[in-house]
């Protein structure tokens, strides 16, 4: 089977990581995949060609750039399959594509939910081209099942739409890693890109009211973008440490005692799936996919989407009861194992994309 994956970058976010994680798999099982990004690289470009993925960089400039339209409509020969796209100007690029080429278009809907269950809104151009093109793909494969009726809303057909979440490979948590926090304190990791819908101000303010009642209690986050200045003044002197973005984050999971999330959209978070394979315990807001990964009470906390108050009594009380911490992380790890892997999710992809090919 030969497949043709689209989309804007391969940058770090979870998207990317899944998409890095995931191709490399399907070319394991026999299909000729590869990968098309139509802006830029980004720095995981190099873990797919690195992982034997034939990979392409269109560098285009815009919905206007002649050149890139004419080589990204080229892709159309040899003919794939199965087209799979992420994000609106990939979706329109590969509807172009697999309509030249008679094939079948899938999106692979990433799209975080916000708490009111709606999802992420984009610029209006975004929006008016998604419901245009929306009724006319022969797949959509979301992560969640939160995103279903949303995305319903959108214009998708409800009977064209499934669900296959996320996965991981698991993964041996190692002994004497040196850890995040000092003798004595409490770390909590938080992964996430600085941007708008993260809400990683949340998470500071979380750290700082927890730290109130009980000062070993240290937060870090990983990660960097447009609002790195603004966080940047917020954590000074909060007891929260800006790492920036990160090529070791494995390596830093492995070091916390803790992973929580603070943001105002998700869909399925990666970064949850490989804290939970690390046996960490997870507090996250309840919104999108993540109660579909964390079970709360059992695997981690889940909170209200904004309640910086409810994330920061719930850090505190792992704090202070570190033997369940311990149990939760563990109960995750097995989650984990049992539900959301790697293999699960590629085999899940190839037989959807087997039953829409020609």
């Amino acid at each position: 089977m030969r497949l043709l994956f689209v989309c804007p970058d391969m940058r770090t976010g979870g998207a990317e990581r899944h998409w890095a994680t995931l191709v490399p798999m399907l070319l394991e099982r026999g299909a000729q995949a590869g990968v098309l990004c139509l802006s830029e690289e980004g720095s995981l470009f190099s873990d797919l060609t690195r992982a034997g993925v034939p990979a392409r960089c269109l560098n285009m400039r815009g919905r206007a750039d002649a050149r890139a339209v004419r080589a990204a409509l080229a892709c159309a020969r040899p003919r794939p399959d199965v087209v799979v796209s992420r994000g609106v100007n990939a979706m329109v690029a590969a509807h172009a594509i697999a309509r030249r080429a008679r094939t079948a278009h899938v999106v692979n809907e990433h799209t975080p939910l916000l708490a009111s269950g709606e999802l992420l809104a984009g610029r209006r151009h975004q929006h008016l081209l998604t419901r245009a093109l929306a009724p006319r793909v022969e797949r959509v494969i979301a992560v969640a099942r939160r995103q279903v009726d949303p995305l319903v809303a959108l214009g998708y057909m409800r009977e064209r739409i499934e669900v296959i979440a996320n996965g991981i490979e698991p993964v041996e948590r190692s002994d004497g890693v040196p850890r995040l926090a000092g003798e004595g304190e409490f770390g909590v990791l938080c992964v996430s890109r600085l941007q708008v819908e993260k809400r990683v101000e949340l998470f500071v303010q979380a750290v700082v009211e927890a730290r109130r009642s009980l000062p070993a209690l240290r937060g870090y986050v990983a990660g960097d973008g447009d609002r790195r200045e603004e966080i940047e003044r917020l954590a000074r002197g909060s007891g929260v440490e800006l790492l920036g973005e990160r090529s070791d984050v494995p390596a830093l999971l492995e070091a916390a005692d803790a992973f929580a999330l603070s943001s105002g959209a998700e869909a399925l978070p990666m970064s949850v799936l490989e804290a939970m394979a690390r046996g960490l315990p997870v507090v996250a807001p309840d919104l999108g996919g993540t109660s579909d990964a964390v079970v709360d009470g059992e695997t981690g906390v889940l909170v209200a989407s904004g309640d910086s108050s409810a994330l920061a009594r719930a850090l505190v009380r792992l704090a202070r009861e570190p033997e369940r911490a311990r149990r939760m992380g563990e109960a995750g790890r097995r989650r984990q194992r049992e539900r959301f892997t790697a293999t699960a999710m590629a085999d899940a992809y190839l037989a959807a994309f087997e039953r829409v090919a020609p």
